[in-house]
């Protein structure tokens, strides 16, 4: 039985997840405030020195008003402002991944009695290398689902490894399982908790 990735259910969940982190929502806050005053900065302030004067100088030559120091000050401060934009998008995008936007490449099958899971860990996992976990569906101790995250946690004897892309999961040898856990978002269809749970009852 294979069992599909949802791109728009997981594209959801993403966005729930950043709803029910904290850190994650308030990373999220700060930057879209940080960008709308950078950009306040960016438009208001050569408006401000135009109208009240300050650092708009005077050629001595030709006594014509020069505008050199305001757009310094503008461009070198505003550039400054996007850059740390930049880093804290990148930082929230990094932290999203890692609870969810970092497996890529994922397919779920299950066979004899066992879950292949198979995904790609983005930034980490070589593009000709695959991560693979086997769960021994007969050995699960605990399964569990977050609702609000749509998280589900297996309990159970297990075992990962990393393998080539080309690798056929099912020749891998799994004697050397052991007790381990994982959490797996469910944006699969059909639904994988409730697929677990009729194998596992």
């Amino acid at each position: 039985m294979n069992i599909l990735v949802d791109s728009g259910l997981k594209k959801k969940i993403q966005i729930e997840n950043r709803k029910n982190r904290r850190g994650i929502y308030y990373l999220w806050l700060f930057e879209k405030i940080s960008f709308a005053l950078v950009i306040a900065y960016i438009v208001l302030f050569p408006i401000y020195c135009i109208v009240t004067g300050n650092f708009v100088s005077t050629n001595m030559r030709t006594g014509e008003l020069s505008y050199f120091l305001v757009s310094m000050l503008t461009s070198t401060f505003g550039a400054m402002g996007l850059a740390a934009v930049l880093f804290i998008y990148v930082l929230r995008i990094r932290l999203e991944h890692t609870f969810i936007g970092g497996r890529i490449d994922e397919m779920i099958e299950i066979a004899d009695d066992k879950l292949f899971y198979v995904f790609r860990i983005k930034y980490q996992t070589p593009a000709d290398k695959r991560n693979i976990v086997v769960i021994d569906l007969n050995r699960i101790n605990n399964l569990s689902y977050d609702d609000k995250l749509f998280e589900i946690s297996i309990d159970g004897m297990m075992v990962e490894k990393i393998v080539k892309a080309s690798a056929d999961v099912h020749k891998i040898k799994i004697s050397k399982m052991a007790e381990s856990k994982i959490k797996i978002n469910d944006y699969f269809t059909p639904s994988l908790y409730e697929v677990l749970k009729s194998k596992i009852n």
